[in-house]
C-alpha cells in the first residue's frame, strides 16, 4: 500500500470536505469590487482573542497594488485587513486567505473606513489565483465573468507555478460549479494536442488525494466517488485532451520535471504505478544529481515500494539533504528514516553525527532529526535516543513542560519492554517523569549498542 509522507491532512480534509465549504463564485461574486492585486507586503499582528486554541488567528494588515479591477478602482494601492493562521484547513478549523508576497489574486472586496476588508472573514477559496498580465480579451460583463476570465487567463498564460496554485484552489470545490465554463473556454482557445492540455492536467493531478486510481481507470471511469471534487474532476477531462499516444509518457515527464512544485503530488502519481517504468529510472538519476526539490522524495518511495536500482544514489540524496540546512522537514523525515533503517555503518554514523552537531548548534533541525525514533527499530534506535536522553531543555509546552529526556526515555520505555514509572503525559506530571527518566537512564546504561 503506498503511504506517502505529509498526505494526511490532504486525505483526512479531502474525505470529510462537507465541513470545508469553498465559497461559491456567485457568492464571491456580490461582492461591491473585485479585483486583481499583487501583493507588496503582509504584516501579521496580534493573536484574536477568544479564539481556539488549535490554530492561531491573528488580525493581518497587507498592502495591495491594483492591477485591474470591476468596477474600476481609482487608487493603485490599497491596504487590506484580514484574518490569517499559519495552520491548514482541517475539519473543524477555520479557513483563512493564505497571501503570498509577490503573488497576484482576484479580490473580493468590501470598503471599511480607510481600508478594505474580503467580502467576508472565514471560508475555503475566498480568494483566487491571478496572475499579473492584463488579458487581450473583452471587459467582462459582470463580476463572476471578471472572476472567470482571470481563471482562463492564468490558465493559459499563467506559469506552470501558477497552475499548480490553480489546482489547490480547486481543490475542494464542487466539480460542478466552474469546470463545464473552465472547458468551454478552453476548448474555445487551445488547439487539438496543445501541450498546455499537459500542464494543465499534469498541474491538477498534482492536488489529487490519495487512494489514487491507476491513470487509466482514472481516464476511462472519471475520478473514484472518494474525490468527486472539481480538481480531480477537471484533472481527468483536461488529460483526455492530450493525444493518448504520448499521454502516459507527458505526465511521467511532468511529474519528474516539476517535481519541486508538486513534491507530494509528483511521488503519489508515480509511485508504484510508474515505479518499474524505464524512462522513470532513466530520468531520475540527472534530477537526483541536480538536487531538484522533490525528486528525493520521488526516489525514497521508489525505495519504499520495493525498486532499488536507484538506491545508491537515493542514499547520497538522502546525505546531500541531511547537510542541507534548508531542506524542509518533507524531505528531512525521510531522508533521516532511509539512512536509519537502510544506511550502511558510515552512512549511519553521519546521521548520528548531524544530529549531535544540531543538539549544540540548531535545536529546530534537531528536533526534526530525531523523530525518526518513534518510528524505527532498535539497535539502531537506541543509538539516537542516547543522543536525547540526557537532553533536559523542554521540547513541548502543553501545560507542564515536557523535555526532550522526558520523550526518549518514555521509547526506551516502550523498547526495553519494563516499567521505568512513564504514563501518558497530561497523567503524569514533571515530578514523577524525572524518576523514570533516571531509571532509563540506567537501563540504557547497561544496554546500549556501541
Amino acid at each position: 500500500m503506498l503511504r506517502i509522507p505529509g498526505a494526511g491532512l490532504l486525505v483526512v480534509a479531502s474525505l470529510h470536505a462537507g465541513l470545508i465549504n469553498p465559497l461559491p463564485i456567485t457568492t464571491l461574486a456580490g461582492a461591491p469590487v473585485v479585483a486583481v492585486c499583487r501583493v507588496e507586503s503582509v504584516q501579521r499582528g496580534a493573536l484574536v482573542k477568544g479564539v481556539s486554541a488549535l490554530y492561531d488567528e491573528r488580525h493581518t494588515i497587507a498592502t495591495l497594488r491594483v492591477l485591474r479591477s470591476m468596477p474600476e478602482l481609482k487608487a493603485l494601492q490599497i491596504v487590506l485587513h484580514y484574518s490569517s493562521s499559519n495552520g491548514a484547513a482541517a475539519n473543524g478549523h477555520p479557513s483563512f486567505a493564505r497571501l503570498e508576497i509577490g503573488e497576484s489574486y482576484v479580490f473580493p472586496l468590501a470598503p471599511e473606513g480607510d481600508h478594505w476588508r474580503l467580502l467576508v472573514d472565514e471560508g475555503w477559496g475566498l480568494v483566487a489565483p491571478a496572475i499579473e498580465a492584463m488579458p487581450g480579451e473583452a471587459a467582462p460583463a459582470s463580476k463572476r465573468d471578471f472572476i472567470l476570465r482571470e481563471i482562463l487567463h492564468l490558465l493559459l498564460r499563467g506559469s506552470y507555478a501558477d497552475l499548480f496554485r490553480f489546482s489547490t484552489y480547486m481543490q475542494m470545490r464542487r466539480a460542478d460549479e466552474l469546470n463545464d465554463e473552465i472547458m468551454r473556454g478552453l476548448t474555445a482557445r487551445l488547439a487539438d494536442g496543445d501541450g498546455r492540455w499537459l500542464d494543465i492536467s499534469t498541474a491538477l493531478l498534482g492536488n489529487v488525494g490519495i487512494p489514487r486510481q491507476k491513470l487509466h481507470d482514472f481516464l476511462s471511469n472519471g475520478p473514484a466517488q472518494i474525490w468527486p471534487f472539481a480538481a480531480s474532476a477537471l484533472a481527468a477531462r483536461t488529460l483526455r485532451e492530450v493525444p493518448e499516444s504520448g499521454r502516459r509518457e507527458g505526465v511521467l515527464r511532468n511529474m519528474v520535471r516539476y517535481s519541486a512544485i508538486h513534491e507530494w503530488g509528483s511521488a503519489a502519481t508515480l509511485v508504484p504505478e510508474f515505479k518499474d517504468d524505464p524512462l522513470l529510472l532513466q530520468l531520475l538519476p540527472g534530477y537526483l544529481r541536480q538536487h531538484q526539490k522533490g525528486a528525493f522524495l520521488i526516489a525514497y518511495w521508489l525505495v519504499n515500494n520495493g525498486q532499488t536500482a536507484l538506491l545508491d544514489l537515493t542514499m547520497g540524496a538522502a546525505l546531500r539533504v541531511l547537510n542541507d540546512k534548508n531542506a524542509d522537514y518533507g524531505e528531512v523525515n525521510p531522508a533521516c528514516r532511509l539512512l536509519v533503517e537502510r544506511g550502511s555503518d558510515r552512512q549511519f554514523d553521519e546521521y548520528l553525527g548531524a544530529l549531535r552537531e544540531s543538539k549544540v548548534h540548531d535545536v529546530s533541525r534537531y528536533g526534526e532529526l530525531w523523530q525518526v525514533a518513534w518510528e524505527g527499530k532498535p539497535p539502531r534506535v537506541l543509538r539516537i535516543l542516547a543522543v536525547v536522553l540526557d537532553d533536559e531543555r523542554v521540547a513541548s509546552k502543553p501545560g507542564d513542560p515536557i523535555r526532550y529526556c522526558d520523550f526518549a526515555g518514555y521509547l526506551v520505555q516502550k523498547i526495553a519492554g519494563e516499567d521505568f514509572g512513564f504514563r501518558q503525559w497530561d497523567q503524569m506530571p514533571a515530578a514523577e517523569r524525572q524518576p523514570a527518566v533516571l531509571r532509563a537512564r540506567a537501563w540504557m546504561k547497561r544496554n546500549e549498542p556501541r
